[in-house]
């Protein structure tokens, strides 16, 4: 089973697929889907976001069913990717990431119903690998979920031990704000000019950053502006976040940012336009609820116990769950995800597809 998991692995990771380019690896996961006995179908969420394929979408069992759930595509650098087996580890050749981000969740599913047909019919289950999770969460955001049955979600997307059951996650608020000043000649009547960039840079000044409290964070990550050193810059814009596992908390920073930034523009002559979106729903799943039983007793079976954790990090079960279906994210034991330095433990992948096939013996 081992040698089987890392050939798949490096097969999927070797397909280019950064978001909204899953075409090739869709299919290929599609066809091995069907090979399993599941029926399989794509939804049409890539046309209504620029992507070139949608969700993949696959059934099989009789019941109610539970929904086990990877993403397809992975951040950039994703092309060209030539994965390392060294001493049970897999890694980058450190010149692109490796994509254990999510194909180490794609595998294991896979592996996991392959084992688990092996002993018995597959029990209902839906699998969902989603696209362009790592862009705004867009394949599980236009998703169709009339056409899904499962009220319990099981999402291999944690960069964590498996074990690591994930039970709530935040709210994510984006801010876009746009200063607007005047325009002039920086050495000969400067006088006559607004900074943009300096209204900015006081209203910025005056925003936390990083942790605020111990569920909440804060960030300003794009800055633009300005178009020569002699022209007295007339606008900017910059772009940031605010994330709380309080979805009120998260509300109350983003009316505070706005008007502070409104404040401080005007302070300094210019004027701020602030747009704030929510563009996830965080949630939070009591540990005592079925979709948590079910894993834990899962991996009780499999020898792991149980790790409780939070995250301030956004998946695919954010989205789940605002649409009425219980949903928590597993880990699996990918480490250092989103750099070249990326690397993925072998006993890691084989435990999750232990862990999928435990799923679905419960």
């Amino acid at each position: 089973m081992e040698r089987a998991l890392v050939d798949e692995f490096i097969e999927l990771v070797s397909i280019d697929a950064e978001s909204g380019c899953e075409a090739e690896i869709a299919a290929r996961v599609m066809s091995k889907l069907r090979d399993i006995g599941l029926d399989v179908e794509m939804d049409d969420a890539g046309a209504k976001f620029g992507g070139n394929a949608g969700n993949v979408i696959a059934r099989a069992g009789e019941g109610d069913p539970i929904i086990l759930c990877a993403h397809l595509d992975r951040v950039k650098p994703g092309k060209g990717i030539k994965p390392v087996v060294d001493n049970g580890i897999i890694r980058s050749s450190g010149d692109t990431v490796l994509a254990a981000d999510d194909i180490s969740g794609v595998v294991a599913i896979l592996a996991g119903l392959r084992e688990a047909k092996k002993h018995r019919p597959l029990p209902a289950v839906e699998v969902i690998f989603t696209v362009s999770e790592e862009t705004r969460l867009q394949g599980s955001k236009h998703l169709d979920y009339t056409r899904l049955h499962s009220k319990m979600a099981y999402i291999f997307d944690a960069s964590s031990p498996v074990g690591t059951v994930v039970t709530s996650s935040p709210t994510h608020v984006g801010f876009d704000v746009n200063v607007v000043g005047q325009a002039a000649h920086a050495a000969v009547n400067p006088e006559d000019g607004v900074s943009a960039i300096r209204a900015a840079a006081f209203a910025i000044s005056k925003l936390p950053f990083g942790w605020v409290d111990d569920h909440t964070t804060t960030n300003v990550g794009v800055l633009n502006g300005g178009a020569a050193t002699n022209i007295v810059c007339d606008s900017v814009r910059f772009k940031g976040e605010i994330r709380s596992l309080i979805a009120s908390r998260a509300s109350e920073l983003a009316n505070e940012f706005t008007g502070t930034i409104i404040s401080e523009a005007k302070a300094h002559g210019t004027e701020a336009e602030v747009i704030t979106a929510v563009d996830y729903s965080g949630y939070s799943i009591d540990r005592n609820a079925p979709v948590v039983a079910r894993v834990v007793e899962a991996l009780r079976r499999i020898g792991i116990t149980a790790t409780f954790e939070s995250t301030m990090g956004g998946s695919d079960g954010n989205i789940f769950n605002a649409n009425g279906i219980s949903s928590i994210v597993l880990g699996t034991g990918c480490q250092l995800v989103h750099s070249t330095r990326e690397f993925l433990p072998v006993p890691e992948l084989v435990a999750s597809a232990r862990l999928v096939e435990s799923l679905l013996a419960v």
